[in-house]
């Protein structure tokens, strides 16, 4: 009976050890492919005067909302800092005579993707069509850096007949 218990014990503690998960035949790479890159989503707030050749003065209202995320590939050069940039307009134009007419709406999306050095600054231009305008664009500069995106200006640009 004696010899029984110990060949029991024996097996329980063999079946114990044997189907515990070894940590050590996991590769260390598994910890990392879980890690996600860094997505900021910021709103920055329109409120800007501009010149509008047709009515004198007009006031874009809004909001910018983008994404911002810094890709850290093995393959970008030395130096420099791949970025990724979602950007979502969501505005309107009010001219300032309070003249009637149907309402003038910007909306639109970009993806893009940037390189830009650790000190450095990269500008995008974007233009954005107005709804029920078919003579100005709205033209958007932003400024990009490996801490955010900014607005450097806004201005309605003529379209090219």
């Amino acid at each position: 009976m004696k010899t029984f218990f110990v060949t029991l014990a024996a097996f329980s503690l063999a079946l114990i050890i044997g189907c515990q998960e070894n940590m050590l035949n996991e590769p260390s790479g598994v910890a990392l492919k879980h890690q996600d890159h860094l997505v900021s989503t910021n709103i920055i707030k329109l409120n800007y005067n501009v010149r509008d050749p047709l009515y004198g003065t007009c006031c874009v209202s809004g909001r910018v909302t983008y994404s911002f995320q810094i890709l850290n590939r093995a393959m970008n050069p030395t130096g420099l800092s791949e970025i990724a940039i979602n950007i979502y307009i969501n505005s309107e134009l009010n001219d300032m005579l309070g003249m009637m007419h149907l309402e003038w709406r910007v909306e639109g999306r970009s993806d893009d993707i940037v390189y830009v050095s650790e000190d450095g600054i990269v500008l995008i231009e974007k233009c954005y069509s107005i709804t029920n305008r078919n003579d100005v664009v709205l033209l958007v500069r932003y400024l990009v850096t490996t801490n955010g995106i900014g607005i450097s200006g806004i201005n309605l640009a003529p379209l090219e007949k």
